[in-house]
Formats: C-alpha cells, structure tokens, sequence
C-alpha cells in the first residue's frame, strides 16, 4: 500500500472515491476517500438547530438534515477540481448515522409528521412502564434474548410508541397506512432515492438492532416485539446488510446517478473505521456520549452484568452477521459542556479542561458523576441524578473538573469491567477515537485507571472511515480483507498508576455512583404499579362493607364501643388493635372494624360472598385475608385459600418465537420457494390492529382505550332506513 500522505497529484495516480454522509447529533459532514486511503480528501461540515422543547427532551429537524446534506455534498465536491478529481470520479456513497434517533413521516406527502427524537431523549419514561406492565415480573431484561437489549427510553421502539400515543397526525396515518417510521439512515435513504417518487425504505443490520424489535437469531423485525409496542410491520424499513449496493440516489441533486452501497451506525462505523474486525478487538468512541463496542465475532454473547448484544457489521447479504457487546455512556462531553455552560468554569472545552486539571495533581478526592438524565450501562437507572461529592473547604475548580474527566475514564472502566465478567477475557490494548481524544490529559488518565494501553487514532473521527471502508468494499474498489491487514497509525499511552491506586480510586467512584441512585422519585403510572386500581376496588369494597354492615348488626353502639374496648385489650400483647388499625385509615374503613366484630351467625353465612368483592393484588394477596392479620384472635374465621390466577400475556409465547429459524421467515437459502413457512404479516397486522391502544393524561398516566371499529356501508344504510321508517311514522300521526 502506498503512503497515505501522497495526494494524487503528486503520483498522478488517481484512485476512485467514495463519498461519505455522516449524520452525527450535532453536525452533519460530507466526507470523501480515495480507496485504499485513510485519509480524508476533502470534508465539508454543517452545525445542526438544537431543539430542546423541555426539560430532557432533545428533537431535531428532519428536513435540516436533508438540506445540510445537499449543501455539504455541494461544497466538498467542489472542492475536487483543485485536486486533479471531478463529480465523475465518486463511484460509491456510504451512510453512517446517529443511532436510536427516531423519524415519522408520511410517505404519500414525505413531511415529517414530528421533529425527530434523539437518541438520548428521556420522553419516553411514562412509555417504559407502560411496556414494563405488560411483561413478566416488570423485567426490564426479559427481550435480550430476543433483541439483546434492555427496555429503556434509550431504543427507537420506545420512541415510535410515544409518537403514536401522543401525536394525532402519527395516529391518523398509521390508521390511513400512510405512516413510515425509521432511524436517521432510512430517512436519508428514502429521499435520497426519490422519496414520494419510489424511494426506497430501508435500514441495515446495525440500525435494525438498535430498535429493540429485531431478532439477532433471524435479523428480521420479531413479529412478538412489533406486537408488544404496537408498531405495524409496513411502518418498518426493510433490513438489508451493511454492504450491497442499495440503489441509485434520485432526488435531483449534485449525488444523482451515484449509487449507496454501505450504511452502518456511527459507532459501529467507527468499529471497522479502528480496524477492530477480529472478535477480542475493542474501541471507545469519546463524544458527547461515550460508545464502548468489543468485537466478539459470529458468536452473540449475552451479557449478564447491563451491557447489550448487537450487531457489529453484516458484510453482503450471503455473509454472516458480526455481533459485538456494548456499553454506553450518557454523558462524556456533555459532562465538559456542562461545566463551560452551566457552571462557567471553562470558555474552551478543548483547551481549558487540559489545561486548568492539568495544575493539580489529583482531584483531591473530588468526584463527579454526570448522571443528568440517569445512568445508561451498565447500570440502566434512569432514577440516577448528577453529583459532585467529596468537596472539602479546599477544593478548586481545577479539582471539579479533573473530576469531569476522570468521571469518563470511571464509566468506561464500568463497562469493561462488565464486558470482562461476559467474555472472559480481559482487554489488551483499547482503540480510541472522537473529539476529546485530543486531551492528552483524558488520555493519560484513561490508561492509567484500565491498566491497559490506550490507542488514540490519527483522525479523530473513525466512523466516516468505517463505512467508506465496506462501502468500498462492495463495488470492489476497496478491499475489507487488506484493511484487516492494514496497520493503522496511532498515539499510544501507557499506565503509569500502580494496581493499588487505580483500585481504591474506582472503590470510591462506586461509592460516589451509589449516592447518585434514586434521586429522579418520579410517581410510578398505574399501568406499572396498579396502585390506583386497587385502591379504588378498595374504597369501592369497604362501601360495600358498610352498608352491609349496617343492615345485619344486631349491636347496639354500646355493644360496639364495649367490643372495641376488648379488641383493644386482646391485642395490647402484639402492640396493635383493630381498632388502632383502622382508626388511622378514612372514617370509611371504620366499618370494616364493626363487620369484623360482628357475632359469627352473621359473618359465616355472608363470608364466601363478601370475600368475592375483595380483589386479589398482584401479588396474590386478599385485602380481607390481610385485614385479618389485626381482628381478635378469638374470633375464628374461615377464610377459604384462592389461588391466584396467573394473567396472561403477550410474551407467554416466547419460547415458541425464540425456537423459529431462518427457515420459518422465509430468509434462509436452504429451502425451496414452496416449502418455505412465510410470517403471516397480515393475520399479525390484524392482532395488533384490535390490540387497545395506550394514552396518557396530564398526569403522563397511561389510559386504556379500546379500538373504535368503524361501522359498514350496509350497517350505516339499514341504520339510515329505520330512521326514515320512523320518522315517517312520526309524520303522519297527529299528535293532537
């Protein structure tokens, strides 16, 4: 391979290129390769609106973003002639994304019926529990062996649920089939190729397994996950592979005719761009948030300790897909942007931070866990909040923001710390790439708080290269097997703590992180808890109770008040009366104290019947069976066991869709056409048409509402005669 610093006007060997759209939170950049060179030719780059509508809520502007990428295509295409190059000599485009971003539009008009969500938008809280409702034991794991993530605001499906709960113009084209959803990579696609005029919906493998409704096992959209959160299997892209040619852009811009043949998410990009093709292989990628991917090859490793399972890269459509484990991390940058804005300690992020930590030799056992919008891995608890503990009457500001950096080296040694317990094997060397690998400071203390080597790449921005790479690859002018070969330059650095210091340093980080937990104590919906359920089935039954109560003593209130007296005697030995229980509660509980008193002619007859107005909690315990716990001992009650009846839901069929193969979606190469079981999409379609849809009030409490089923042409005509028989009728009486 020739040296990487020769431009091609010094050789006069040209090489094709391959263009690049990178879609980022911020920015939007338009980069192109020669093949076989890692070195940018020429980029250009644009600043995206932030839109920030409340308070952890974070949206952006869909057509912004198609505009920035015609605009960025423009000025770095023009920047070809000055170096010997022309439009003509761009044989391929590649597509690299921010993940988990989430797009409704309506593909009849192809407007955005929303802003896009972004990835680390929080909205989504009330959605979780609703979803958590409907699952076994409310665990937020039970679809990682399914989709290898956890339930969580963090995944696309959340996102496209909220969309339809909440926005009116979603729900009206979902109902007129005019609803398309898809992550940032497919929004892009569609308008690049034609858009209303046959663009083409689709998405790759890494994007798909980011949406918390793909198979790993059958890299197909699961047709149990899309009945879960309600999402319409033709509001979905087609999942293809990360490298084939997709098709041919069509939208009229400076890009037509030029094909798309690699779309891969930005940290999976960023995965190949490191050259981390092997399965032991890992890079973090330090931005705004920290992305932590191990390359663990064919083979899907299911973490037990909060990572997640997702795929890695899937090179052409016969080949087998790569999967990693992943760690991410909230907040890394922003934890900087924080101290500049907020906290105005710095004016430059990249400058100051190394410059003013750099002054002291330690954070004087200051430290920060910027969990602003909760903890992602391997914690998942959206309950955390940010703090600043250990400040003493000496600590500077120079202490709180070294405590910043070392606050990102902490949660990537939480993530390998976990991916070590899942693979067992620990890291040798950890690839890195991004903005703030440019802080020599952060890099230091990186490698001396893993012990391990830390590899900063020449280019801070790895995940432009990665999909050019398999982009390349596809259309044969760059090979990905001579990458794999391919040694690529870096800067390393070595630890210099000893084995003590980094240890003691992390046991305070955990303790620091513990102290961060449970501060979010947001009011639970009842669709998670059920509270409010069972609370009014209560006041409803104690009512009754009353009222019965009522009419069947044959007590007089001196009789009442003498029985309190005693109940309160017999029970002085446990410390609680009946009477002491119930007087705490409403003045509508007290009834419950006089039926309990009540001689037991009157209780045993009436007792099996009463028992059945009481409700069974979830936990299988009757309200009356626990009252019993304070009556009198010396009143002997019969209280017939009722087992509780198990509910039933979605996921009891689980295993059923776990078992099913390639083979039974119609995706594998081994059967004939005619003996393939293809998914029935459309008796799915049906089940999850009638399922009742899930709203929310003021209050973000979820609300059951049953599907309005419009009625029949013939069903409204025989409606409309019976009108006109009876008013006819009414004509023709005379109703003096």
């Amino acid at each position: 391979m020739e040296d990487e610093g020769d431009m091609p006007v010094k050789d006069d060997s040209k090489r094709p290129l391959i263009g690049v759209i990178d879609d980022g939170t911020k920015t939007v950049r338009f980069v192109i390769y020669e093949a076989e060179r890692s070195e940018e030719l020429t980029s250009y780059q644009l600043d995206k609106t932030e839109i920030q509508p409340q308070e952890g809520w974070w949206e952006q502007d869909p057509l912004e973003i198609i505009h920035h990428i015609k605009v960025c295509a423009e000025q770095a295409i023009g920047q070809l002639t000055e170096l010997g190059y022309s439009k003509e000599d761009l044989v391929t485009l590649g597509i690299t994304n921010q993940r988990e971003t989430t797009i409704a539009w309506d593909k009849l008009t192809g407007e955005p019926l929303h802003p896009a969500i972004g990835w680390n938008d929080i909205r989504t809280d009330s959605t979780v529990d609703a979803i958590l409702a409907k699952v076994p034991d409310r665990n937020k794991n039970h679809l990682k062996n399914i989709c290898g993530l956890p339930i969580s605001p963090y995944f696309s499906a959340l996102k496209m649920r909220w969309l339809k709960d909440n926005v009116k113009a979603v729900r009206r084209a979902s109902r007129d089939k005019r609803l398309l959803f898809g992550t940032v990579d497919s929004w892009i696609i569609w308008n690049l190729t034609g858009g209303v005029q046959g663009g083409l919906h689709i998405t790759d493998v890494t994007n798909a397994s980011r949406t918390l409704l793909m198979n790993l096992e059958t890299l197909n959209w699961d047709p149990m996950l899309c009945r879960l959160f309600g999402i319409h299997r033709d509001c979905l892209a087609q999942i293809r592979s990360s490298s084939e040619v997709y098709g041919v852009v069509n939208n009229g811009s400076i890009l037509d005719g030029i094909r798309i043949s690699g779309i891969l998410g930005n940290q999976q990009s960023a995965l190949v761009g490191q050259n981390c093709l092997l399965a032991g292989q890992a890079k973090n990628t330090y931005r705004s948030g920290c992305f932590l991917l191990y390359n663990t090859g064919t083979r899907r490793v299911q973490s037990t300790h909060g990572l997640l399972t997702t795929v890695a890269y899937k090179l052409g459509p016969n080949a087998p897909a790569v999967y990693a484990l992943e760690g991410s991390i909230a907040v890394a940058g922003g934890a900087m942007k924080f101290l500049r804005d907020n906290l105005k300690l710095i004016k430059d992020i990249t400058k100051d931070t190394e410059h003013i930590a750099g002054q002291v030799f330690s954070t004087g056992d200051v430290y920060f866990v910027p969990a602003f919008s909760g903890l992602y891995a391997p914690y998942w608890r959206k309950d955390a909040r940010g703090i600043i503990c250990g400040l003493t009457s000496f600590t500077t500001k120079n202490h709180v923001i070294r405590a910043a950096l070392e606050a990102v080296c902490f949660q990537t040694r939480d993530i390998l710390e976990a991916m070590n317990k899942d693979c067992g094997m620990p890291l040798s060397k950890l690839h890195v790439d991004g903005k703030m690998t440019s802080n020599d400071l952060l890099m230091q203390l990186q490698s001396d708080l893993i012990g391990i080597p830390v590899l900063r790449a020449q280019s801070w921005d790895m995940s432009a290269l990665g999909v050019a790479v398999i982009a390349g690859d596809s259309t044969g002018v760059w090979s990905c097997e001579k990458w794999r070969r391919h040694a690529t330059a870096t800067d390393t650095f070595l630890p210099t703590a000893t084995d003590d210091d980094r240890d003691a340093r992390y046991t305070k980080w955990k303790m620091a992180v513990q102290r961060s937990l449970g501060w979010a104590t947001t009011k639970k919906s009842i669709a998670m808890t059920g509270q409010t359920k069972r609370k009014g089935s209560m006041v409803h039954n104690i009512q009754s109770f009353d009222n019965t109560s009522r009419k069947n003593s044959v007590l007089d209130e001196n009789q009442t008040e003498s029985r309190k007296n005693s109940l309160a005697s017999t029970n002085s030995s446990r410390g609680t009366s009946l009477y002491e229980y119930t007087n705490g509660e409403s003045s509508k509980d007290n009834s419950l104290l006089e039926y309990s008193m009540e001689t037991d002619k009157h209780v045993t007859p009436s007792i099996d019947n009463r028992m059945q107005s009481f409700e069974y909690s979830e936990d299988g315990v009757n309200a009356y069976e626990e009252l019993l716990k304070y009556s009198a001992r010396k009143f002997s009650v019969y209280v017939p066991s009722k087992p509780r009846k198990p509910e039933h839901t979605i996921l009891d069929d689980a295993d059923y869709f776990n078992a099913k193969k390639e083979c039974d979606y119609g995706m594998c190469q081994c059967c004939d056409v005619e003996k393939k079981v293809l998914t029935n999409w459309k008796s799915i379609e049906e089940i999850i048409e009638n399922d009742p849809e899930i709203i929310f009030d003021s209050d973000d409490n979820p609300i059951i509402v049953e599907p309005v089923h419009e009625s029949n042409d013939d069903s409204i005509q025989e409606l409309s005669n019976v009108f006109k028989v009876i008013y006819n009728k009414l004509t023709h009486t005379n109703l003096t």
